[in-house]
């Protein structure tokens, strides 16, 4: 009982962790223009009814461009998530590395990374996309047709199937051929996405668009837009690289070929230093 109440515990106050982190300013924006990642400023303005962008309907895109008081820094709140995300992150990865360390005698500790995944799963269902449910006026299923959002969406989904595989594992619920593969291959698939992924929702997409206007091209806004997003797949790039690295170690231990205790931490050490990279996370 009293383990199950200190991992309840656990993802309560990692639900506490997201939702305070939530501002003022974005949970009760005020009318302004909403700033590009790039210091570009988008007008709140409908666009004319013929535009299609990213997927989305021009129902879609008026919505998204008139609603009233959607206002807010994408670029603070892409880098708050990253580096919110990396203390989840680091939690996993401590808690993993510790119930590691006292292997071969399995503990309740293995039961708190998992939990901590959740607590990440909590984080980003909350602060996923600004403009969208549950903070955003944007419903849950619209907002499926902007691919950034979709693609978010995904990789919540992955987190929460990886917090319940480890789960499983804990408990020894899993058969033989999950075991061994489910978490490798969850993380495999995750950085396969992040290599292809959309990153800055519709407009970051219009605006990119724009760099075969020579004159676009020539503006030092659209400049520094493009610096910022090749620093933003940069820096995808190497949690795609340590994303890698865990998947390797998480099977190598599973499969027997890293043995004792290193092959029980090895995986944890990516974990932490993903966790310490995404901590310096800007754009």
């Amino acid at each position: 009982m009293v383990r199950v109440l200190s991992g309840a515990a656990l993802v309560f106050v990692c639900g506490a962790l997201a939702f305070s982190s939530i501002s003022p300013a974005s949970a009760a924006p005020t009318p302004a223009p909403m700033a590009m990642p790039s210091g570009m400023v988008m007008p709140t303005q409908a666009p004319p009814a013929t535009s299609k962008l990213g997927g989305l309907s021009d129902a879609d895109i008026i919505k998204i461009a008139t609603t009233p008081g959607l206002s807010f820094d994408e670029t603070q709140w892409s880098e708050f998530n990253h580096r919110g995300s990396g203390f989840f992150v680091l939690l996993w990865g401590l808690t993993a590395l510790i119930a590691g360390l006292q292997w071969p005698k399995r503990t309740w500790v293995r039961f708190v990374p998992p939990l901590a995944l959740l607590g990440l799963f909590e984080f980003l269902v909350l602060r996923n996309d600004p403009k969208a449910w549950p903070l955003g006026p944007i419903p849950f299923w619209t907002s499926f047709r902007d691919p950034s959002a979709f693609e978010h969406r995904v990789f919540i989904g992955l987190i929460l199937g990886l917090a319940i595989i480890e789960l499983l594992r804990a408990a020894d619920r899993l058969p033989s051929f999950a075991y061994k593969f489910a978490v490798p291959a969850v993380a495999v698939t995750a950085c396969v996405l992040l290599l292809f992924h959309h990153h800055g929702g519709v407009e970051m997409q219009q605006a990119m668009q724009n760099m075969n206007d020579p004159s676009a091209a020539a503006d030092p806004a659209m400049q520094k837009m493009v610096s910022s997003m090749a620093l933003v797949k940069q820096e995808h790039l190497v949690f795609v690289i340590l994303g890698i690295g865990f998947a390797i170690a998480k099977l190598g231990a599973d499969m027997g070929w890293i043995r004792g205790r290193l092959g029980q931490t090895l995986w944890a050490v990516f974990a932490i230093l993903l966790s310490l990279y995404m901590f310096g996370y800007s754009e």
